[in-house]
């Protein structure tokens, strides 16, 4: 029984680690969005391709997560990141190596000698106060943050490509609805300088057909303008400058889920990227300090030799030439001027700016799906109002071409109520727009669209080789 008990000891020895432990924060208490009341189905968000289904718009996403520059960049720190896991990790274990040395040494008036020496070495620093198992929970929870980082901005790119393909399928319409008008108010300015050649109209009427035409004309260099630069946007994000991101559904074609469900808060912290990321990066704040304040006490090294030492190397594998050796090495700090003291200081003001971080990131998480869930309430009101206008100005348009045709009506009200329905459509136009941004602004605040795995495979994802 007295045998065992230097052994428990050490076991004991090996399990203690200083500093805190990291908890997982509860967020059980928030219950609402800022003002925004929550929905009480606990349903997830769907994958993005069921969010985005213009098949146009799912390949440009595609293409984005893998050849983005970005993505590229976070997915190489993920993998550095988990080498560094592998290196800390590392050194919880002893180190063994073998040698095989030769020297041929001569002395004044001495004949030259020859020795050979075949070791295997082994040193393993004991982690008696858990400063190398702090560094591996640090290491890892530093690889976990990388992930979540990796998640962010592929959360992020979702919603950029999706804006600007939305935003180009604006400036498409709004070039039709330009082109279209242009169309008929040529025609409108032929009618009238024929009218006025009959002396039908004035010379007045005929100058403001011309001015019609003319303010429809002058709409288009800033709307193609507008749209070469969203395509070199689209490029950029995707990564390609050879891609070809013209095509898919035409603005009033594409479609919107029938809800998204926001959830309770404390599901949407768990599924937001930079939620998560903050929370790592606090925990592995965390574990610094239990590094830091290991240094204040004692290191134990052991270390052993075994092998053979011979003058022949034939006779190296003798038994007569089996050497070994067992040691031990102890180090206290005594004096550093303060040094480990202060590191454990700046450790823990570290782990203190990375608790606030985490509640601050918190707080904006609510913040922006209450301001996203307003927004987007208000982009559907502000369509649903435009298109109502937009059928006041189709039928005024109809009863004022009526009169017209008819003798009623003065060119000039038939003037009016096309440059109304003109604006009334281009303003309709930006509302579809307005209510598609709106949409993947929310789903990126939700937290949704980063993932396409299921629960047993985001699982898997956790577990470093």
């Amino acid at each position: 029984m007295h045998k065992l008990l230097p052994l428990f000891c050490f076991a004991c020895l090996q399990g203690c680690a200083v500093g805190p432990d990291f908890e997982v924060p509860e967020h059980s208490k928030v219950t609402n969005f800022m003002g925004a009341a929550a929905t009480p189905q606990s349903e997830a968000l769907a994958g993005w391709k069921q969010i985005y289904s213009d098949p146009h718009l799912q390949k440009l996403i595609s293409q984005a997560l893998v050849n983005n520059q970005d993505m590229l960049i976070a997915q190489s720190k993920i993998i550095e990141a988990r080498a560094r896991y592998r290196i800390t990790d590392a050194a919880l274990w002893p180190d063994v190596s073998i040698g095989l040395t030769s020297e041929r040494e001569e002395e004044l008036n001495s004949s030259p000698e020859n020795s050979f020496d075949l070791k295997g070495y082994l040193s393993w620093e004991l982690d008696l106060f858990g400063s190398n198992r702090r560094a591996s929970e640090a290491a890892l929870a530093n690889y976990y943050s990388q992930e979540q980082a990796r998640n962010a901005l592929q959360l992020a790119l979702i919603a950029d490509v999706a804006q600007q393909f939305f935003a180009l399928k604006e400036v498409e319409e709004q070039l039709k609805i330009s082109l279209s008008t242009i169309k008929l108010r040529e025609k409108e300015l032929e009618i009238a300088r024929i009218r006025k050649k009959g002396g039908i109209i004035s010379g007045l009427e005929q100058r403001q057909a011309e001015v019609e035409l003319e303010s429809a004309k002058v709409k288009i260099p800033p709307l193609q303008h507008s749209e070469r630069r969203i395509i070199n946007q689209l490029k950029f994000l995707i990564g390609d400058a050879n891609a070809d991101v013209q095509g898919g559904n035409e603005l009033s074609v594409q479609t919107l889920p029938k809800q998204l469900p926001t959830g309770i808060p404390s599901e949407l912290l768990k599924r937001r990227p930079d939620v998560q990321q903050a929370m790592y990066q606090w925990q592995a704040a965390m574990a610094e300090i239990g590094v830091a304040k290991a240094a204040l006490f004692p290191k134990l090294n052991l270390y052993a030799e075994l092998g053979s030492e011979s003058t022949d190397f034939s006779d190296l594998l003798a038994s007569n030439s089996q050497v070994w050796l067992l040691g031990s090495e102890l180090l206290m700090p005594i004096f550093n001027m303060g040094r480990n003291q202060a590191n454990l200081t700046v450790a823990e003001q570290r782990a203190y700016q990375a608790s606030i971080k985490y509640q601050k990131t918190v707080l904006v998480a609510l913040q922006e799906v209450s301001n996203q869930l307003s927004n987007y309430q208000s982009a559907e009101q502000s369509y649903d109002a435009q298109r109502s206008l937009v059928l006041s100005s189709q039928d005024y348009y109809r009863l004022a071409r009526l009169r017209y045709s008819n003798g009623v009506a003065s060119s000039l009200d038939l003037m009016d109520a096309q440059r109304q329905l003109f604006s009334a459509e281009i303003a309709l136009s930006q509302a579809k727009n307005d209510r598609l941004q709106s949409l993947a602004t929310l789903y990126k605040a939700l937290g949704g669209g980063w993932y396409e795995l299921s629960e047993q495979e985001l699982e898997k994802e956790k577990v470093v080789d």
